[in-house]
């Protein structure tokens, strides 16, 4: 490939300078700015550490402190993929608690913390294997093409209007985002609505409301069901531990219908901010058919949804009943060696990382400082909004599983507060719920970020939408989880 800087023709034109030229003089100034991000990220990962060891904190709480600190900030800043700082935490917490080496200036104070096999069996938790099968159904509805068809099949019927048109994408999206990761989802729905969006004129603000409703149902949605967000994930496992555990069913019946309360307003907010421009309406999809291996794919995900959502009757738990599909797409060879060396490792690594974080801010005692922030005196609702503001705060800059991982052991802690009830389902759900709806900048979450990514949207478009419908969604999950649920005795 040439790589050196070619002039053109003619007296008026200066020197072009090719992609790989233009690449090579940008790399400097990332460099600088990684450098720099390093150094700043160094230097508050100090500041904690010097601060709690100045306050008198154990030294298995300074550690923690630096890794929670460390880690948090580099998924926040995004310097290093995101999987790679859970896979650097998870190291962390290894070497500087585990303390394999046994040596004297680190691990816990009088040597009777964890052993490194405790902290790795903490990343190695059941909810792991049932993410793994959602994974595997991802990408086999993906490979037959039944997410192009059902998409195709909701899309067609809805496009008589706008308003039609714009749910029906917002049930196509939610669909997917119960049993696919949100990343995917989005993905895919923004690649289905180009044609949609090329049969509309530059400038119609309705091609706004068809974009904002990807990531805004990808993120409601994810609330739906265990498997939906890693968040949600970290929730069923922390209750699995206290001996709360929550079944698939039961999961649902909560979120269900504050997604589609939420659905619901996404649909009125977008058509309301952005009305469409032309009078006249009419929307072209093609035919949509559906392949044997695709028909058997269906089956075998509406077999496994059975099953999940059968859970007290067979007692068979959610997470063990995902080897079915596993199982059923390898023998067929629906799902190939290359489909699994190309799955989202990446999340499955990032749930580990935020299982460990929590698991040694438990040991170390460092949940019991988190724990401060909550009012001890207050009432189950006060502390519930004090947990849901906190995540939603957080949650709209933070990464949701980072936030999820540092607060739920305080959720765990808040609960034996009480007085009351003390329903921990409640404590832990609420901070796995209100994760989902923190989404009110492009750097949010990922469906935001690849909504923004189209070029169609600017961050005031965010903050009036989906920090609006956050707003909204964070309160109805405070109404139904500290007032509904314990006036019905859940």
């Amino acid at each position: 490939m040439d790589r050196r800087i070619r002039l053109s023709p003619g007296p008026r034109q200066g020197p072009k300078i090719d992609g790989d030229a233009e690449v090579r003089s940008s790399r400097p100034r990332e460099f600088r700015r990684g450098r720099i991000a390093l150094l700043l990220l160094v230097l508050a990962t100090v500041a904690v550490a010097s601060a709690a060891h100045l306050a008198g904190w154990p030294r298995q709480q300074v550690i923690i402190a630096a890794i929670l600190t460390a880690t948090v900030l580099l998924w926040f800043t995004e310097a290093l993929p995101l999987f790679a700082t859970a896979f650097i935490s998870i190291a962390a917490q290894l070497l500087f608690l585990g303390n394999p080496g046994g040596w004297s200036w680190i691990g816990f104070e009088g040597g009777d913390g964890p052993a490194p096999r405790e902290i790795l069996a903490a990343a190695v938790d059941p909810v792991l294997l049932l993410f793994f099968g959602g994974l595997i159904l991802a990408r086999a509805v993906s490979n037959t093409g039944v997410d192009l068809r059902i998409a195709a099949w909701v899309l067609r019927p809805m496009a008589g209007s706008p308003g039609r048109m714009l749910l029906g994408v917002i049930l196509a999206t939610s669909f997917f985002s119960m049993w696919m990761s949100n990343t995917a989802t989005a993905a895919l729905m923004l690649a289905l609505l180009v044609p949609v969006l090329s049969q509309l004129p530059p400038g119609d603000p309705y091609r706004k409301a068809l974009v904002l409703a990807v990531p805004l149902s990808a993120n409601i949605a994810g609330m739906s069901t265990p498997i939906a967000s890693p968040p949600n994930a970290i929730a069923v496992s922390y209750l699995a531990r206290e001996n709360a555990a929550i079944g698939f069913l039961d999961w649902m019946i909560i979120a269900v219908p504050i997604v589609l309360v939420l659905l619901a307003v996404t649909w009125w907010w977008l058509l309301r901010s952005y009305p469409a421009a032309r009078s006249s309406w009419r929307m072209e999809f093609p035919d949509a058919h559906l392949s044997r291996r695709g028909k058997w794919v269906m089956i075998v995900a509406a077999l496994t949804f059975a099953v999940w959502l059968t859970e007290p009757l067979h007692g068979v738990p959610a997470s063990s009943a995902a080897v079915l599909p596993v199982t059923l797409l390898f023998a067929t060879s629906i799902i190939s060696r290359e489909d699994v060396n190309s799955l989202d490792w990446d999340v499955l690594i990032l749930i580990a990382s935020g299982l460990t974080l929590g698991y040694s801010l438990q040991v170390t005692g460092g949940d019991q400082r988190l724990a401060a922030l909550v009012p001890i005196d207050a009432s189950d609702a006060t502390r519930l909004a004090v947990l849901g503001l906190t995540t939603l705060v957080f949650g709209t800059f933070f990464s949701n599983t980072a936030i999820a991982s540092m607060l739920m052991p305080v959720a765990v802690i808040a609960a034996g507060m009480s007085s009351e009830s003390g329903d921990l389902a409640s404590y832990a759900l609420v901070i796995a719920l209100t994760a989902s709806v923190s989404m009110a900048l492009p750097v949010s979450t990922p469906p935001n970020a690849l909504a923004h990514a189209t070029g169609e949207l600017s961050t005031r478009d965010f903050m009036r939408t989906t920090g609006v419908v956050g707003v909204i969604g964070a309160g109805v999950i405070l109404i139904v989880l500290g007032v509904v649920r314990p006036w019905m005795g859940g």
